[in-house]
């Protein structure tokens, strides 16, 4: 029973795929990358990536090659994010690095909004 649903499915997805232009399907799944905010440049050692987005929040990363040709080959990638919330005006910073030893992310938040001291301070 569980192998004719498993048809099916594999049936109905093949009519979808095969019905379906591809120009919809990359409306659909595959996001626009404006020029202008995305970066991808290949270095010596690997690549540097840089995204920004335009309410504020951006992603800078380099990813490199250690230790090439070696047993202990590996790719390390270092790396921040930053996301803007307009609703709260609080940016996050994620500071990150990603080796053999797995994903290590740092935060800090940030409130764009200035104080009622620092406006006093301002106006006299």
């Amino acid at each position: 029973m569980a192998s004719a649903k498993l048809v099916f499915l594999c049936a109905v997805m093949a009519i979808l795929s095969a019905t379906t232009s591809a120009g919809l399907l990359d409306a659909i799944f595959v996001p626009t990358i404006l020029q202008e905010l995305y970066q991808l440049a290949p270095t010596k050692e690997g690549y540097r990536l840089n995204l920004e987005h335009p309410n504020g929040s951006k992603r800078e990363e380099v990813g490199m090659v250690v230790n090439p040709g070696t047993p202990e080959e590996q790719l390390v990638v270092m790396g921040s994010y930053t996301v803007f919330d307009e609703k709260t005006d609080i940016e996050t910073i994620t500071m990150y690095t990603a080796d053999k030893d797995g994903y290590k992310p740092r935060y800090m938040l940030k409130n764009r909004k200035l104080s009622g001291c620092t406006l006093k301070t301002c106006v006299g």
